[in-house]
């Protein structure tokens, strides 16, 4: 008799339907069984991947109280109760517990945006970039030692890898791609002043875009020249540089910060 891949259940007086019914029922009880067995984690892997968690966290509170030069992997181990060889089997070295810190900030600033940018319809473009470059502001305020990390003091040694930088250009582009977007709606009117680049940066700009960066050399420079600003005022907030002179009136200040950039880039 040819084989058919099906269990054989003839001899058990069962007729045709009740054969393919039970032979479908064994194919979903076996794919289920292998789906649980592939999702489901182990008990070693749910405490590995807790160990992974405890060790971010116990990093990102000392760089929090001693700063992002006091961060070795001894000194977590020693935070945790470790010993440092065991820390070793899950970060090789402190550099790449620093990428890690950086990629997992940048991804969670990357998302702030994201989410202040969706608030608001696709139409309301100046609405979206206000938005964006208020939660800027708000998710460095929030998150003061991932921001310094991210984007101040860099870790003594440390050279970011291509992995890392990756992940540091996410939210940038959060901001070009929606000041793209304005500019081919015709929302966006710069005053000659502005639209007049130099040639040696003008060239530049076509080079970067040459590597893949979206926009055309203008949207690029009102980018930079947002995101600049949008840093600068940050980290004299976040350093205590402005707070003496402005009190409860910080966030006022940037909002305004941010209305004078529309103004001044002709948006509308």
């Amino acid at each position: 008799m040819r084989s058919t891949g099906y269990v054989q259940l003839s001899g058990l007086g069962l007729d045709s339907w009740q054969c393919l019914s039970y032979n479908v029922y064994i194919v979903y009880y076996v794919y289920y069984v292998y789906k649980a067995a592939i999702v489901t984690p182990t008990r070693r892997e749910r405490i590995r991947e807790a160990t992974f968690e405890e060790i971010t966290a116990t990093a990102r509170k000392l760089i929090a109280e001693h700063g992002a030069a006091a961060l070795s992997l001894r000194a977590i181990a020693r935070a945790m109760g470790m010993t440092a060889p065991g820390l070793y089997r899950y970060y090789p070295s402190r550099d790449d517990l620093v990428t890690a810190l950086i990629k997992d900030a940048f991804e969670s600033f990357t998302r702030h945006l994201e989410t202040a940018r969706d608030e608001l319809p696709d139409a309301d473009h100046i609405g979206r970039f206000k938005a964006v470059c208020l939660a800027y502001f708000r998710w460095a305020m929030l998150n003061p030692s991932r921001y310094e990390l991210s984007f101040g003091s860099p870790v003594p040694g440390y050279q970011m890898p291509e992995a890392a930088y990756a992940a540091s250009r996410k939210g940038f582009l959060v901001l070009q791609n929606l000041i793209e977007k304005a500019r081919s709606a015709g929302r966006i009117h710069p005053p000659a002043v502005l639209s007049a680049l130099s040639p040696t940066l003008f060239s530049r700009y076509e080079a970067l875009r040459g590597l893949g960066m979206p926009g055309d050399p203008l949207v690029t420079h009102i980018a930079l020249a947002s995101w600049s600003t949008m840093h600068g005022v940050t980290a004299l907030v976040l350093y205590g540089h402005l707070g003496g002179f402005l009190a409860d009136q910080v966030e006022s200040f940037v909002y305004q910060q941010i209305e004078q950039m529309v103004g001044l880039f002709g948006m509308e």
